[in-house]
């Protein structure tokens, strides 16, 4: 057990079930748009958004465009399918955007403890509106996004960052991510403890580092910060 002054966090993935909420929008905005006459195959359109997140990262702004414009649609059409699109998703966001098991009632209990924040590489109006909709909003002492330093993790600004707005210093700090190369990385850099939250962990290793904690379960957290 470690007697931490603050503990930081990751948003998605780590917070939020970010991933699954995503899945789920882009299979519905996927059958939104062959509902309204796209020539292709669900399966192969909810594939075609995957591929626009992995060339263009998963916050873009234009991806149903990408995917509706090689079938050269007329306009109206086009965008008749766009929005349609857009609707799917955002309905599907608003139902299935919700914090891990147990994220609430640990928070709450964590805030007794030490000073809580967010660190995110989510831009600012992205990042609230998942707080907001996970009503996750008002738990958090600080919240930089990749706006506020113009910077991703594991860039150190972010990190120095939400500790100078919470007045701690690196060591007496905890970070909670699911990105070893991204979350993992940057806090241990800087001199801060790490916690992996393995639950959330999506993606392959590539980055030795030496966790000081792991859990599987978010509610493990109440065990370590002492």
């Amino acid at each position: 057990m470690g007697e931490f002054k603050a503990v930081l966090f990751d948003l998605d993935n780590t917070l939020l079930d970010f991933w699954s909420f995503k899945q789920k929008a882009a299979k519905a905005a996927a059958r939104a748009m062959i509902r309204k006459g796209l020539p292709e195959k669900e399966g192969r359109v909810y594939r075609k958004i995957f591929e626009v997140y992995d060339e263009y990262g998963v916050e873009y702004q234009k991806t149903f465009y990408q995917v509706i414009h090689p079938y050269r649609l007329e306009v109206g059409q086009a965008e008749r399918i766009q929005q349609a699109a857009i609707v799917a998703y955002l309905r599907s966001k608003f139902n299935s955007l919700k914090p891990y098991p147990g994220v609430v009632s640990t928070l709450g209990k964590l805030k007794k403890r030490a000073k809580i924040g967010i660190v995110t590489d989510a831009p600012r109006n992205k990042a609230w509106m998942r707080l907001v909709l996970s009503r996750l909003d008002r738990l958090f002492e600080t919240v930089v996004t990749t706006d506020d330093t113009k910077v991703k993790k594991p860039h150190r600004a972010p990190f120095e960052a939400a500790l100078r707005k919470l007045r701690v210093e690196a060591s007496d700090a905890l970070f909670v991510g699911d990105n070893n190369d991204r979350d993992m990385l940057g806090a241990k850099k800087l001199g801060m403890k790490v916690c992996l939250a393995k639950y959330g962990e999506k993606f392959k290793r590539n980055k030795k580092v030496k966790l000081d904690y792991e859990i599987k379960d978010f509610r493990e957290l109440l065990e370590i910060v002492g």
